[in-house]
């Protein structure tokens, strides 16, 4: 399960409306490209590295069948997504499967093939501060944006 919580994120945050040429997870880093043909979506592929990582995918679920498996979200293809521009200072929390090999005080940078984090060799672009645990989502790793 793939989730993103923003926790502290500026009220004047840029947020993109992107669309990809296939599933995708919540947490995905994404790289920006050009307007798709309706003038108001971004064309958006995997981030390959963090240098390339524009915006973080994290688009709101908001189906109401009461038989939805929220465990297994993704945004399709040719679905419009939310792509948040993250800054210094922002503070989010994921489930602990979108971070690789890290504990907490551990320095992050984008995870393998753009998706969620990863342990940075040297300072990175985020930092695990803490840990909680939120019900539904279970166990989540709670993230400060540098």
């Amino acid at each position: 399960m793939a989730e993103v919580i923003l926790d502290k994120i500026s009220a004047t945050a840029h947020i993109d409306s992107v669309v990809a040429e296939e599933d995708l997870k919540n947490g995905q880093w994404l790289t920006l490209g050009l307007l798709d043909a309706d003038g108001e979506r971004r064309l958006a592929t995997k981030a390959a590295k963090e240098e390339e990582a524009d915006v973080l995918l994290v688009t709101s679920f908001t189906k109401y069948d009461p038989n939805t498996d929220f465990a297994d979200y993704v945004t399709k293809r040719g679905q419009t997504g939310r792509g948040f521009h993250m800054i210094s200072g922002d503070v989010i929390s994921v489930t602990k499967d979108l971070v690789a090999g890290a504990k907490k005080g551990d320095s992050l940078t984008i995870g393998d093939d753009g998706l969620g984090f990863k342990k940075a060799e040297g300072r990175g672009i985020a930092q695990i501060i803490g840990e909680e645990n939120q019900g539904f989502y279970g166990d989540m790793f709670v993230i400060a944006i540098r």
